[in-house]
């Protein structure tokens, strides 16, 4: 008995910090946080969902107030500052987007892709966009590779994607690493699984 209390003792916290989240209530989102991975929060719509109430057209315009993407959260594996070259990279961003089914949404992020294909040197499917259930939704997965250009040097990265349909903007959940430098990919399925969607 006292080998079990003992062992309780000491293995609580390790077990509460393992399991730290990164919640979005307003969008029915959250996910484990990457233990020891630097975190930079969009605090200023992050703030705003959980201090006001919106309406579902109101929720939408913050979440998609960029004319881009708005990041939500990114998670690097190392100080962007120190660290030279492609970095292990976790991004949760929002976006516009019209479709009013899973499949037509499908078919917009092929359109989008294939778009993508021309701007990006070297783009390749590894895995083309289909849909899987993650947390008991459907969801958009793809995974990509393509060639960045970084101070003379050419590095090969591998983007893995998930997109969440939602109400007038999807989630997208995307695993960044440089392709054959270190392998990240074990880890990113544990944090997939960890995805919660409401």
């Amino acid at each position: 008995m006292r080998i079990i209390f003992f062992l309780s003792f000491f293995l609580t916290p390790f077990f509460f910090q393992a399991q730290e989240k990164f919640e979005v209530k307003e969008v029915g989102f959250s996910m484990n946080v990457p233990f020891e991975w630097i975190e930079v929060k969009n605090n200023e719509v992050l703030n705003n969902l959980d201090n006001f109430d919106f309406t579902k057209e109101q929720k939408s315009k913050l979440l998609t107030s960029s004319n881009s993407a708005n990041e939500l959260v990114t998670y690097y594996k190392y100080h962007p500052s120190k660290f030279n070259g492609i970095i292990p990279t976790v991004k949760v961003r929002t976006r516009s987007v019209n479709s009013k089914s899973i499949d037509e949404f499908l078919k917009v992020i092929e359109l989008s892709n294939n778009e993508a294909s021309k701007t990006l040197k070297n783009f390749k499917y590894q895995k083309e966009p289909e849909l899987i259930t993650v947390s008991g939704k459907q969801v958009v997965s793809f995974s990509v590779k393509f060639e960045l250009s970084h101070n003379g040097k050419e590095s090969n990265v591998v983007s893995s994607s998930y997109y969440v349909l939602k109400n007038g903007y999807f989630i997208s959940i995307n695993f960044i690493e440089e392709l054959n430098k270190e392998n990240n990919e074990i880890f990113f399925k544990e944090l997939l699984s960890s995805i919660e969607l409401k």
